[in-house]
């Protein structure tokens, strides 16, 4: 059996329930790229006992060493956050173990679930790709008048900062001269949810541009309408 296993966001938010299944694993992966914690493959071989091998993006996609294996022994494919949350590990047969994620984490900035609309991913820019799809998200969550969760794109070493998703946004709303998102643009910037260290600095875009929000993962929240309870939560970042 095939076994994915949310890890949750930070150290110690592994459950009862994913410890008892990876005992009974004969072998343990670990899946390094959709996201980051404050724990290594290091520190997880030695809290369980056992040898916990990392598996960059190729290796889980395309060599997908642990379908085969998992045929004829208990197999664990761990994963930071939640295993269902990136739509990789959709397509895979397993018994699947929850685990904390971005989207329960986002509670911390007293803004309500209930009002969060479509969410969306902010690519790392390159040469030749440049998507804006985005961005029509955050137009159709306005019109709803709901919040706009933005999750910043992460690669080996590299991660799309906070101010670079603004700087990004404020690009392409100048490109197509909406009025979507601009300097006076209501932010949430957010940095290491979930973790004993998280930072949550809200402000106009002009601001926060300026932020520093120390180590990934990050995520950028454009609010809706605020109710009176958000907007009071929300006064303390």
């Amino acid at each position: 059996m095939l076994y994915l296993i949310g890890l949750g966001l930070s150290w110690k938010d592994i459950s009862l329930k994913a410890l008892e299944v990876i005992n009974k694993c004969d072998k343990i992966y670990l899946e390094t790229y959709t996201s980051v914690s404050n724990f290594s493959s290091k520190k997880l071989s030695k809290l369980l006992g056992k040898k916990v091998i990392e598996l960059n993006r190729k290796q889980v996609e395309e060599e997908k060493p642990f379908l085969k294996e998992s045929k004829i022994k208990d197999v664990a494919l761990l994963i930071y956050g939640d295993p269902l949350m990136a739509t990789t590990h959709q397509e895979f047969k397993a018994e699947v173990v929850h685990g904390p994620s971005v989207f329960d984490a986002v509670g911390e900035t007293g803004l309500s679930p209930y009002k969060f609309g479509k969410i969306a991913s902010i690519p790392i820019p390159e040469k030749n790709f440049k998507p804006e799809s985005f961005f029509k998200i955050l137009e159709d969550n306005k019109k709803i008048d709901a919040h706009t969760l933005f999750l910043l794109d992460l690669k080996p070493n590299k991660f799309l900062t906070i101010p670079e998703a603004i700087k990004i946004l404020l690009e392409i709303s100048k490109k197509r001269k909406s009025k979507s998102f601009t300097n006076d643009t209501l932010c949430v910037g957010c940095a290491r949810l979930g973790h004993s260290d998280s930072f949550i600095k809200k402000g106009k875009a002009k601001d926060l541009i300026k932020k520093k929000f120390g180590n990934p993962p990050y995520c950028l929240i454009i609010p809706a309408k605020l109710s009176f309870k958000e907007e009071e939560f929300l006064s303390k970042y």
